[in-house]
């Protein structure tokens, strides 16, 4: 199977940049979903993958053949690349009947006979298990079974490459999961590359051997889920993936000699922050500045282009959501101040020691707890385990079970590291 590559690639209309300057390595057989809020350029990029949109500018190579090259006029059109494309509209012919269906693209390449044709429909109805409906019209299929006639109509031609645009928003939660479960599946069994656009950033950690997150046209972070999840390299990439959401709590004060860190949180709690690895705030400070400075260069740089055209959707420094009870005047952070971010499932409910909160909310789902947490006018989400049932106004004590917490920098937004909260 190939290998994806794309170099510097732009898509553009006039100074609105759906991709700006993306640079992407897909390995062979590997299943990468493309995530992020509406509108931030994940379908434009598969689409000019598939060759469906032509970029603007930069190089797109699919395994040996350069299928996209601004410099030397390349553009091999989409029915060249050897792709399949599973749209968010099934789009299958509601007067043909399944197997017609997936035949459909076969026939018309003409280089099949009728004997092949018919191998080739029973064997990818089989792989997605729809082989039972063959005689049957879409209109007689439920939402899952004409997903599944759409796969294997995609699966039919044997593409190297398999996108899929959003397949699986048109079904109730429970179709979606075991979808999912299929798709990955279907992944192995088939060992073809996967490149699957979706915003459910669910769908993106359950699916995926590495997400690539996108916002405003620019490459966040691309790594496996888990790092994503436990890593994040910026405030906006760990607050789009997870849910509940990841808790943000603002943080002032400085390193102590061991390098640890002594902060003050919700304006009244002292705390110590300790490294999971020695860290030196000077030393990272330094290398935030000059990363800063040749950010900044590099854009000059770009803007002195004869064919640079400034980018009218600018980018713009994350904010941070601080959930409190009710709208309060706070002092503004500096840039040598720090925000922390704890995962719901980092804090615990403890007899003793801790911090003080109430029970500002409390949402059993069964096996889990979510609560919302009170201390003082801010708010934290909690995950509890196990079916306790917690009552509104209930006085509790927490502490941040774990050593993934995670602390920020304010000026750049980027992670800093990861350790633990002594309170």
């Amino acid at each position: 199977m190939p290998k994806i590559v794309l170099t510097n690639v732009t898509k553009r209309w006039g100074d609105f940049y759906a991709v700006d300057n993306l640079n992407l390595v897909i390995d062979d057989c590997s299943f990468v979903t493309l995530l992020g809020p509406s509108g931030c350029g994940k379908t434009t990029t598969l689409r000019m993958i598939a060759g469906l949109e032509t970029p603007t500018s930069g190089k797109i190579e699919i395994g040996d053949q350069v299928v996209f090259d601004s410099e030397r006029g390349i553009n091999v059109p989409a029915n060249k690349r050897h792709v399949g494309f599973l749209f968010q509209n099934y789009a299958l012919w509601p007067n043909m009947t399944v197997y017609e269906n997936i035949a459909f693209g076969l026939k018309n390449q003409k280089k099949y006979t009728k004997k092949e044709i018919d191998e080739i429909v029973k064997r990818v109805s089989h792989v997605v298990k729809i082989d039972m409906f063959m005689k049957r019209y879409p209109s007689e299929l439920s939402g899952g079974q004409q997903q599944r006639v759409a796969i294997a109509r995609t699966l039919a031609p044997a593409p190297e490459v398999i996108f899929m645009d959003e397949p699986l928003s048109n079904l109730d939660a429970k179709l979606r999961l075991e979808m999912r479960s299929e798709l990955q599946r279907l992944h192995l069994t088939t060992g073809r590359t996967f490149v699957y656009v979706t915003h459910d950033q669910m769908e993106a950690m359950t699916l995926a051997s590495k997400i690539c997150l996108i916002d405003n046209g620019v490459l966040m972070q691309y790594a496996s889920p888990l790092d994503v999840y436990n890593y994040p390299n910026s405030l906006f990439v760990a607050d789009f993936v997870g849910s509940p959401s990841i808790n943000f709590v603002e943080a002032i004060g400085t390193q102590a000699e061991d390098l640890s860190m002594n902060f003050k949180i919700f304006n009244k709690y002292d705390v110590i922050f300790k490294f999971n690895s020695k860290l030196n705030i000077k030393d990272f400070r330094k290398l935030e500045d000059k990363e800063i400075e040749e950010k900044e260069l590099e854009k000059e740089r770009i803007k002195s282009g004869k064919s640079q055209v400034e980018k009218g959707n600018k980018d713009v420094k994350f904010k941070v959501n601080i959930m409190t009870v009710e709208e309060e005047n706070r002092p503004e952070l500096t840039d040598d101040d720090y925000i922390i971010g704890i995962r719901p499932e980092a804090i615990s409910i403890v007899e003793k020691g801790g911090i003080e909160a109430e029970i500002y909310s409390a949402m059993p789902t069964g096996m889990e707890t979510t609560l919302r947490l009170k201390i003082g006018n801010y708010l934290l989400t909690g995950v509890v385990f196990g079916g306790i049932t917690y009552k509104l106004q209930e006085k509790v004590r927490i502490k941040f079970d774990s050593d993934g917490i995670m602390l920020f920098s304010n000026k750049s937004t980027k992670l800093i590291g990861t350790g633990t909260i002594k309170i």
